[in-house]
């Protein structure tokens, strides 16, 4: 099951569109007990703006759903903390056996950063490719076009 959320399209820069959550978005819309819920917490930070590719072509003031699939939320958490911390604690051994222990802070710098490099190159990739979020018009609203 995919998770949706509505958003509103606020500002278009070239062919993207920039959207927005309201502040109190559940996370997954599951249940009703929203303010309970640990998730929910991330919302109560404020409106949150996201810049999507404008596949569909929204304009300013469009009502969206933004579709993120399923396993996108929890493979973009273990790699944010597996990778890096992996790569730091091989640096660290990697330092440590080739020196002191300014090797093993030295190697653990260097992976944690390595890490943090191969994160961003994949989220970038990610985000070319339109592979972390979809935005599409809700089934329940009908947008009509003016032709002249």
């Amino acid at each position: 099951m995919n998770t949706v959320c509505d958003a509103v399209v606020v500002e278009l820069a070239d062919s993207d569109a920039w959207v927005e959550l309201p502040a109190r978005a559940g996370s997954c819309g599951n249940c009703s007990r929203h303010a309970a819920c640990a998730e929910s917490l991330v919302g109560n930070a404020g409106v949150r703006r996201y810049r999507l590719a404008n596949s569909i072509g929204a304009r300013v003031g469009d009502r969206v759903e933004l579709n993120v699939g399923d396993g996108t939320v929890w493979k973009a958490t273990v790699a944010s903390y597996v990778l890096p911390l992996l790569l730091a604690l091989a640096g660290a051994v990697a330092g440590q056996a080739g020196g002191d222990d300014v090797g093993a802070l030295a190697g653990t710098l260097l992976g944690l950063a390595t890490g943090v490099w191969m994160l961003r190159r994949r989220e970038l990739r990610a985000r070319y490719e339109n592979q972390l979020i979809s935005m599409q018009f809700p089934l329940r609203e009908p947008r009509f076009e003016v032709r002249k």
